[in-house]
């Protein structure tokens, strides 16, 4: 039974015949009832709730840092929200997720320059080591600006199995970063790592007074398979 909640022109709740009353984010709205699917386990109906269920995973783990970008103002959707559907959009190629289109977020910020970003390895640690330049202008970006970074572990087997990030340990006057992975013992033979960099407003200052338009994104840099 549906109830309900501001009179006639009003939004309700629960079910009336085929149809769901819901609320989010103070936005009232109906939904049908979910149509029986005969075949639910064919292999394109796999294909994409795994692909689907991966980038949330991925998206999921990397929310902190794509609630500091302008996805957070998109309206009527949260930033993880916005985040799942542009990269089901842009990063789903052949039905397979393309690592190299995946993004975290737009910012408000020039790019880094000249930034270099390897992975170190050494008899026990794998780490990421991010270099770049500080010609910070005071317009579109600034000496504290926050570096933002983003590595996503692929395991032999195709699993994601941990995203790493890290946005509050270095600023772009520190012209350098080393974002420990782990232990060379916990991985396995054919695991890939893929590391994401890019800067942006730094969240332990004020919000800015002066609006600067997005067009940095955290992107693609590096790849390495043990």
């Amino acid at each position: 039974m549906g109830k309900i909640k501001k009179g006639i022109l009003g939004g309700f709740s629960g079910k009336v015949g085929n149809v769901v009353g819901c609320a989010w984010k103070g936005i009232d709205y109906m939904r049908s009832l979910a149509a029986s699917v005969a075949n639910p386990k064919t292999k394109a109906q796999v294909t994409v709730r795994s692909n689907f269920k991966t980038i949330a995973s991925i998206m999921a783990k990397a929310n902190p840092i794509a609630k500091l970008s302008t996805w957070s103002n998109t309206k009527k959707q949260s930033a993880f929200n916005a985040a799942v559907h542009e990269n089901y959009d842009t990063a789903i190629v052949d039905d397979e997720i393309d690592f190299e289109k995946l993004t975290f977020g737009k910012f408000s910020r020039k790019e880094l320059t000249d930034l270099r970003v390897t992975f170190d390895m050494s008899e026990t640690d794998l780490s990421l080591k991010l270099t770049w330049v500080n010609d910070a202008d005071e317009e579109t970006s600034f000496d504290d600006d926050m570096v933002a970074v983003v590595i996503v572990k692929k395991s032999a087997n195709g699993d994601i199995d941990d995203v790493i990030i890290d946005y509050l340990n270095a600023k772009r006057e520190d012209e350098e970063l080393h974002v420990f992975i782990g232990l060379i013992r916990s991985f396995t033979e054919g695991d890939s790592f893929y590391a994401y960099a890019g800067t942006g407003h730094n969240p332990q200052k004020p919000s800015e007074t002066i609006k600067i338009p997005a067009k940095n994104v955290i992107k693609f840099r590096a790849q390495k398979t043990i």
